[in-house]
């Protein structure tokens, strides 16, 4: 049996954007974008009555029914979700090959990946290359999240900095690691808009502290 979430050809609907309103829009803001596709696609109205009009107008009315009734729209929500990889917010999760990492960064992070010996001194501490993420129009109306890999530097699990004969850290106390930055890009964000996030403020955990102190970040919007 078909789902009711899904058009004819099996694919999900999302009805959000079907009624061009927000992930937590409530029900007058629901009600309101239903009457406005009422006026413009019922027969009734139109006076188009075709098979195409038809279907729209189920489609309209069939999501109408499932976002203001709360259970039907709470388990709409988590297929949605699962299948848009969308959060709570309506904010899209976007794919790893949506960003683009400058080359020093790429060398620092392979760097820190392959060379544990590494000194503290030879850390790269202020990078100015910019890192670029891609976002579709669509995504830069609903806002979109993103995750950078960046160089990281954690505590030695073995020793804690507590013996120079370390065989992990080498008495640095500390090794070298990758950690992930979210960046939230809210709706609406402009094309070629430019996020500086000041690192040094932000801890990827308790036991882990980025290496570089600030990061530029471009959004590019895509067609």
């Amino acid at each position: 049996m078909k789902s009711p979430y899904c058009n004819e050809q099996g694919i999900l609907i999302n009805f959000y954007e079907l009624f061009n309103i927000p992930f937590h829009a409530n029900r007058d803001e629901i009600r309101s974008a239903f009457c406005n596709l009422v006026k413009m696609y019922h027969p009734d109205i139109s006076h188009k009555n075709t098979e195409l009009e038809r279907k729209k107008i189920d489609i309209i009315i069939r999501g109408y029914k499932i976002l203001t009734d709360e259970k039907r729209r709470d388990d709409y929500n988590r297929h949605l979700i699962e299948e848009n990889r969308v959060n709570e917010e309506g904010y899209v999760y976007l794919p790893n090959k949506r960003i683009k990492y400058s080359f020093s960064l790429k060398d620092l992070l392979m760097n820190r990946l392959l060379n544990k010996r590494m000194k503290r001194k030879d850390l790269i501490f202020n990078l100015g290359q910019d890192v670029e993420i891609f976002i579709t129009p669509d995504e830069m109306r609903r806002g979109a999240i993103s995750y950078i890999e960046l160089p990281s530097r954690m505590q030695c699990p073995l020793c804690y900095g507590g013996n120079p004969s370390c065989h992990i850290c080498h008495g640095l106390g500390r090794i070298s690691s990758t950690s992930y930055l979210e960046i939230r890009i809210p709706p609406y964000t402009a094309d070629s808009t430019i996020f500086d996030v000041d690192l040094m403020s932000i801890k990827p955990d308790i036991f882990t502290s980025f290496t570089m102190k600030n990061l530029r970040i471009r959004i590019r919007i895509i067609q």
